[in-house]
């Protein structure tokens, strides 16, 4: 069985009809959230973890794995991108969220350099950063870490607070080699490997250098769905791939692709991965 490791389930991209790419079937369709899980359980999914992104997102993502328990796993927290507009009072709202017994760790939280510089609003998203870590720690959870071109903050930070760390994901990993073994030696993280892994492009060559060199028990699959979309598959338009919605359908992709690089086979990816999810996340 597989595990998604990130995935926003409850987006309200979801909660409508959507298009979506079925590998077995090699096909668009449209379908609804309800469906979707339930074909997730066919293709061997067998739960997925889903972090917060605003505010807004945890009470949605709460509901969710309350309607589906023992299948959507929640962490709590605030988005790096979010915090500018995030009240620094919600800090109470986000810590009695943390209270809610399905909760398996805090996140997504980290640093995002993406945007321009006046926009990034740096130092709310240190604050935020800390404030969350220091809460994980309260908790005794691992995090689920965000971080974009801002490795070398990122790492400062991490090292300061090394001794409130109890593990976590490094999401979405687009770094080299070098910085994979900072985040799995140095502090015993995991890292998320998804659509980036199968786009074709130069961030993916460098990242199959990071998934060849990181040791299978430091690896986890995850999608990111709605977002982050592996290239196009052969036969499907740009416009059509454009309008449709990543999903977890995708990791058995994901797990086919880390064995070719690992030159292993895809049941063992199948077996570790799962194994690093449950082990960390105690689920």
């Amino acid at each position: 069985m597989f595990i998604d490791s990130h995935i926003h389930l409850s987006h309200p991209s979801y909660s409508t009809p959507f298009l979506y790419y079925s590998p077995a079937t090699h096909s668009l369709s449209t379908t609804m959230r309800s469906n979707l899980i339930e074909e997730f359980r066919s293709a061997k999914i067998s739960a997925v973890i889903e972090p917060a992104i605003e505010l807004e997102s945890n009470e949605r993502l709460l509901d969710l794995s309350r309607e589906y328990p023992d299948f959507v796993f929640p962490a709590v927290g605030v988005h790096p991108t979010r915090t500018p507009q995030t009240p620094w009072s919600a800090r109470k709202q986000v810590e009695e969220w943390s209270k809610d017994k399905n909760v398996i760790a805090i996140g997504e939280l980290g640093l995002d350099y993406h945007h321009d510089r006046k926009e990034q609003h740096r130092l709310k998203q240190k604050l935020w950063f800390i404030w969350q870590i220091l809460l994980a720690d309260k908790r005794n959870l691992p995090v689920i870490l965000h971080i974009r071109l801002a490795d070398r903050d990122a790492i400062r930070i991490l090292r300061f607070f090394k001794n409130k760390l109890h593990g976590g994901v490094c999401h979405c990993f687009t770094g080299d080699a070098e910085t994979a073994r900072i985040y799995t030696q140095e502090f015993g993280f995991l890292l998320g490997i998804g659509g980036y892994l199968l786009q074709g492009t130069e961030t993916s060559r460098a990242l199959e250098e990071a998934v060849k060199e990181t040791p299978l028990e430091f690896l986890v699959l995850e999608t990111d769905g709605p977002y982050v979309k592996p290239k196009a598959p052969e036969g499907i338009s740009g416009k059509q791939w454009k309008k449709s919605r990543n999903t977890s359908l995708m990791v058995p992709e994901v797990a086919k692709r880390i064995a070719e690089i690992k030159g292993i086979d895809v049941e063992e990816v199948e077996q570790i991965t799962t194994k690093n999810v449950k082990n960390h996340f105690k689920i």
